[in-house]
């Protein structure tokens, strides 16, 4: 057991609190549950705004790897709407030019007939690919050797292979690594086979080959995914053209603008409380009976894990550069900054779905912006924005009501796992495929009347027995005195405001 002084700086005491939860939840559990996406067609204005805003987030985001991953919310002024755009790291003028075009081509090219808008959206597929050239040239690049290696295992075990279809799907994958080089062309191949009678056969051989020896299923899964990433880059335009023949008004008169990148927080340095015993100790309440059981059983993975060295490895190199989230900046700039929502609509896009620290960030922020839709999973970077005042600062209580729930959601489903001792998280991709099942389109009228009749809400997009101790209902009042002790061994770790 490590020993200590209290922690009795306000601020670094909840972030450190914060960075020990998601390096444990990340090692033991890594995300909560599937992806929490709702496909479905706009039904109103509101959600052809909402899809409309997203579809140029996903145009914007040219990079594998998040560092352009994009948000975008829109103000409301007296002189028209302002596109808000950030980045994980801020976007470059190329982003803010690009947005430009796209917005002056929606609203200033022909689209009053069938021809014109077929000729606007094949202009800004093309004008799409050409800016999204680096991930466009990583995803072919992945799903070439993907469907390769399909291509040789289906050969090599075509008669043990139980799945009907499977002779077919060999004839199929090669148009994803021979096919010509020009993107939009391969582009548009993923587009016409997204509904392919392979793709079922590719779904069905994942459920078959779970069976099979490590990794032998991970390139069907890829192939099935990339696939519809990449069909993406056809429908996303076609989709914002007609989503702006409903949105003129906010294309009228606008401007685009950026939010610089904040600084993020930094991980308090270790000390001798970032141990297993502590960090259990800090989740639990001063007098839960389930203390040592909880202790002793994280000691045994301690054992063959390393998992104490893991969790200060993990914080080691303050040296790296670390972001805040692209949608954490868009809702602390509006935030801070008090901006007016175009119709009151709280709701930030996002090229990428969330994390799970940011659908929590959301959910607990007292701004009651739209929750966003999740993956459910963690990445060690997560940082919230840094006050150079810390506990002193003019933003410090809402970001200790925040972070507070935050600590408190993540400790809880540790709680629950270690109780129950589950098994981590199957991998799963940040993204969602996006194939849908083929649907009758609604009609402009259509859409028209059920935007007329009021029914849009502003809120649309909002997995054992389960154990009394979670206490999910809690949440951290903003109201807190902030009178605790520091995180001493002696203490539990419920109360996490101060």
């Amino acid at each position: 057991m490590g020993n200590g002084p209290p922690r009795t700086n306000k601020y670094t005491r909840i972030l450190a609190r914060l960075f020990e939860f998601l390096a444990v939840f990340h090692i033991l559990k890594r995300a909560n549950g599937p992806h929490t996406a709702i496909s479905q067609l706009p039904a109103d204005l509101q959600t052809v705004r909402r899809r409309f805003i997203t579809s140029l987030c996903y145009l914007c985001d040219y990079r594998k790897g998040g560092k352009t991953t994009t948000s975008i919310g829109l103000e409301s002024r007296d002189d028209g709407v302002v596109f808000w755009v950030a980045a994980n790291l801020s976007p470059n003028d190329d982003v803010l030019t690009f947005i430009s075009v796209i917005l002056e081509n929606l609203r200033g090219e022909p689209n009053s007939t069938v021809t014109d808008r077929e000729t606007l959206t094949a202009m800004i597929t093309l004008r799409s690919i050409q800016f999204v050239a680096p991930r466009l040239r990583k995803e072919r690049r992945m799903l070439a050797r993907a469907a390769r290696s399909c291509e040789t295992y289906l050969a090599a075990n075509i008669d043990a292979i139980m799945t009907p279809g499977a002779r077919a799907l060999i004839e199929w994958l090669p148009q994803f690594y021979s096919v010509t080089t020009d993107p939009l062309i391969f582009c548009q191949a993923a587009y016409n086979g997204r509904h392919a009678p392979q793709m079922k056969t590719l779904e069905a051989l994942k459920e078959e080959l779970k069976v099979a020896p490590l990794g032998t299923v991970e390139p069907f899964r890829s192939v099935k995914h990339l696939v519809g990433r990449l069909a993406e880059k056809i429908r996303v335009p076609a989709n914002l053209v007609n989503d702006s023949l409903l949105l003129g008004p906010l294309l009228q008169s606008y401007t685009v603008r950026r939010v610089e990148a904040p600084m993020a927080a930094r991980v308090p340095a270790s000390d001798g409380l970032r141990n297993l015993d502590s960090i259990v100790r800090r989740m639990l309440r001063a007098d839960d009976p389930r203390l040592k059981d909880m202790q002793s059983y994280l000691g045994q993975l301690d054992g063959s894990m390393k998992l104490e060295d893991a969790i200060r490895a993990m914080y080691d190199d303050e040296q790296a550069q670390h972001n805040v989230h692209a949608e954490i900046q868009i809702l602390e700039d509006f935030h801070r900054n008090q901006r007016i929502f175009v119709e009151q609509d709280r709701y930030i896009a996002c090229s990428k779905l969330a994390c799970l620290c940011c659908k929590f960030y959301f959910k607990f922020h007292p701004g009651r912006f739209v929750e966003p839709e999740s993956h459910q999973k963690t990445y060690l970077n997560w940082r919230p924005i840094d006050l150079p005042d810390g506990g002193e600062d003019s933003d410090w209580p809402d970001q200790r009501r925040v972070l507070g729930n935050l600590s408190k959601e993540l400790s809880n489903l540790l709680e629950e796992h270690i109780v129950t001792q589950q098994q981590p998280t199957p991998w799963q991709p940040d993204s969602i495929t996006n194939i849908t099942a083929i649907t009758e389109a609604l009609t402009l009228s259509e859409v028209q009347e059920e935007f007329e009749s009021g029914d849009g809400e502003s809120d649309v997009f909002t997995d054992s027995d389960s154990l009394a101790h979670l206490h999910d209902d809690d949440v951290v009042n903003e109201s807190d005195d902030g009178s605790r002790d520091g995180d001493e061994q002696s203490e539990g770790g419920v109360v996490l405001t101060d």
